[in-house]
């Protein structure tokens, strides 16, 4: 689901910012030369990959993809019930009974059929167009949409694409080092399942006209595996992909059924892991219808999206002699949303001291080929 990706865009053309000026205190400016620093945090992928070489990795950028089916789930209850039962019990039966003389019952028919029978096929027509015109964009939420949000990170042209549904701003491309994370969760080793790592790319920084921000890695298990994942990042792009260990799986970006399993049951990995499974095999017993049929409208969701797509130019960035892709700014929207993109960018004071100086982060990574 992209619910969220989907409020963060629409709230840029209802914000009520303006311009609004942020002070930018020195513990901000700290946090921010501390993030970049070397941690002793040992990095890990935390299931978060879907590919990995020299030139570029690939990492998950919707925070509730786990979550998803439920609308799956009422999408097809109201086909079935409206297209299957009354389209093909109701509506088509009478609709032919009028030529034939004969309706659905076997019996003549009478004069009122022959308003009633076409007001039915009325009826249902004008609801489905009611229906798929006010619920169109809840619907792309989790189907007829790109299967993933993934996010790319070349560490050949220093830059971050984010791949997201054109209702929610579609493809962007920002530079590496404008990224500001920021980590949060229970404490390490808690397995809380609230661990998050959100990647903001703030105007001031990076020149786009607009603020924006991406979840990475979905719900973690704790702030740990928040650090932990931003540290695999931040190593991969700053030392080079010998500095990280190999992924300890990939993430398949074809629909099997068996990661829709997974998926399901990952709410229930928190407790696992603090050695209540007991009281979680007994949920899980009790829950296991629900949790089958969340299971099945999971993988429908994602057999009714296409896979995601990476123009020409991002596939090959950083083969020798290819361009670099251009960098994502308000006018590659239209003058409307531009206006209103610009609109909703927070405003520091003191852009100059906001920025980390170059040399904090020279020594940080030598391969930067």
């Amino acid at each position: 689901m992209y619910i969220l990706e989907m409020f963060c865009w629409a709230g840029k053309f209802h914000s009520e910012v303006d311009g609004t000026d942020a002070e930018v205190s020195a513990d901000d400016l700290y946090m921010e030369r501390r993030l970049w620093e070397r941690s002793s945090t040992a990095p890990a992928d935390e299931g978060s990959v879907f590919n990995l070489n020299e030139r570029y990795i690939d990492l998950q950028g919707a925070w509730q993809e786990d979550k998803r089916g439920l609308i799956t789930f009422i999408f097809l209850g109201l086909m079935y019930v409206w297209q299957c039962l009354i389209m093909l019990d109701m509506v088509l039966p009478g609709i032919l009974g009028l030529f034939n003389g004969i309706n659905p019952f076997g019996r003549p028919v009478v004069a009122s059929e022959y308003f009633f029978y076409p007001l039915f096929g009325i009826i249902w027509l004008t609801v489905n167009a009611l229906f798929f015109k006010y619920c169109w964009r809840w619907l792309r939420l989790e189907v007829f949409v790109q299967r993933r949000l993934v996010v790319r990170f070349n560490r050949i042209t220093r830059q971050v694409h984010i791949n997201r549904p054109n209702y929610a701003g579609g493809l962007v491309t920002f530079p590496w080092d404008a990224v500001l994370p920021e980590i949060s969760g229970s404490k390490p080793g808690s397995g809380a399942g609230d661990g998050a790592l959100l990647l903001g790319w703030p105007s001031h920084r990076t020149g786009a006209g607009f603020d924006d921000i991406c979840m990475i890695g979905g719900s973690l298990d704790d702030r740990g595996s928040a650090e932990a994942l931003w540290e695999y990042i931040r190593r991969y792009m700053e030392e080079g992909p010998d500095e990280v260990p190999e992924p300890k799986h990939l993430r398949a970006l074809f629909p099997w059924p068996w990661d829709s399993v997974r998926s399901t049951l990952s709410f229930l990995l928190p407790s696992w892991r603090n050695g209540d499974k007991g009281l979680v095999l007994t949920g899980a017993l009790l829950l296991s219808p629900l949790l089958i049929l969340h299971c099945i409208c999971h993988w429908l969701s994602l057999l009714l999206c296409w896979p995601t797509y990476w123009p020409r130019i991002i596939r090959r960035a950083g083969l020798p002699g290819e361009p670099v892709p251009k960098l994502t700014t308000a006018d590659d929207y239209s003058p409307e949303i531009a206006v209103k993109l610009r609109a909703s960018t927070v405003k520091v004071v003191g852009e100059e001291s906001s920025q980390t100086p170059p040399d904090e982060r020279q020594g940080m990574g030598e391969s930067r080929s």
